[in-house]
């Protein structure tokens, strides 16, 4: 069972079949059965292993763990084994995961024609740098013309440009290597609390774990579990390593007399409406409701603020590029011109 078979992209569809098929009264056994009718190849081969797995007493989420399926389905099946709505879940998970194909897929289709552009510039820069300055420098200096200030400037400003583009091509290196050697050896809280202190990401971790956090403990709420048996289900799984770390501390907190809205608020790590959420959802007693609503328009959040990054970042990359190329066409015409006025 590879990993490649099973596609972001096919363990969605495959989420939303077993979702409306246990909807519509199907067994999670017989959902799967008629879902590997219409498979073929691997698929099929890997569907009839699951099925074989849930009949010796192996849970959903064990079986598609073997094959390989996303971080975050196995996670939802994690907390669908507790609350016991596996159905909910299957749906909420297939939703997640279509948003960020679409994301993904949008970003793709925004960046594909910049990158493009880019790469052709940094080649061009290329020969006009290391090929056509020389030419026009050996030029000047055999017909004794002196450079003017703005062929002077082009000069410098590619130089420059060289010079930024070893810096970050280095400074990307860093950062690769900090990241395997140092970052990913750190305590998962303290990575966190380093995340969140990069502005530009800060956003999209807040907002993802206080989507997450929201959304699970309003299941288990809903399941019948107390606030405190709920955070020891965060507690008990390895999926998840910062939300493990979030139930211990937020439990050894509770005990220690805090509210959980005090404690959320002081965290740092989520979104500033989390905790007037469960400060208004625990003195109406709909705490579970209020999660869950919470969740749902967070998330939404969460993808207009990727869209707003996406909107801006295409124009900026078009424009660097235009001035690339405005100064490309300078840097060879503006020799011409110069020439011409001396002959």
């Amino acid at each position: 069972m590879k990993n490649k078979r099973w596609t972001l992209h096919d363990q969605t569809m495959i989420l939303k079949r077993l979702s409306d098929l246990l909807d519509k009264g199907y067994t999670l056994n017989e959902a799967l059965n008629f879902i590997s009718l219409n498979e073929h190849g691997s698929k099929k081969v890997d569907l009839l292993q699951c099925l074989k797995k849930l009949s010796t007493g192996v849970s959903l989420r064990l079986a598609l763990s073997q094959l390989h399926f996303h971080r975050d389905v196995i996670s939802y099946l994690y907390f669908a084994e507790q609350h016991g709505d596996l159905e909910f879940s299957l749906r909420e998970c297939s939703d997640i995961l279509q948003k960020k194909i679409t994301q993904m897929e949008k970003l793709a289709k925004l960046l594909r024609y910049p990158i493009f552009l880019i790469i052709t510039v940094g080649i061009i820069l290329s020969i006009v740098h290391f090929i056509i300055s020389p030419q026009f420098e050996q030029l000047y200096q055999s017909m004794n013309i002196e450079a003017s200030f703005f062929s002077l400037f082009l000069i410098v400003s590619f130089t420059a440009l060289k010079w930024f583009s070893f810096f970050a091509a280095g400074l990307f290196v860093c950062l690769l290597s900090y990241y395997y050697f140092f970052f990913r050896k750190m305590p998962v809280e303290e990575r966190m609390q380093l995340v969140i202190r990069i502005p530009i990401i800060k956003r999209f971790f807040t907002i993802f774990n206080s989507y997450f956090f929201s959304l699970q403990l309003s299941n288990l709420l809903k399941g019948g579990m107390s606030t405190f048996e709920s955070l020891k289900v965060f507690q008990n799984q390895d999926i998840l390593p910062f939300f493990k770390v979030e139930g211990s501390y937020l439990i050894n907190r509770l005990s220690a007399g805090e509210q959980l809205h005090t404690i959320i608020e002081n965290r740092g790590f989520y979104e500033k409406e989390l905790p007037l959420v469960i400060l208004h959802g625990q003195a109406n007693g709909q705490l579970s409701r209020e999660l869950y609503t919470y969740s749902q328009l967070i998330i939404e959040k969460l993808e207009q603020s990727t869209i707003k990054m996406m909107t801006i970042i295409q124009p900026v990359i078009y424009g660097f590029v235009g001035v690339i190329i405005l100064f490309v066409y300078l840097s060879m015409l503006l020799p011409m011109y110069k020439m011409m006025e001396n002959l």
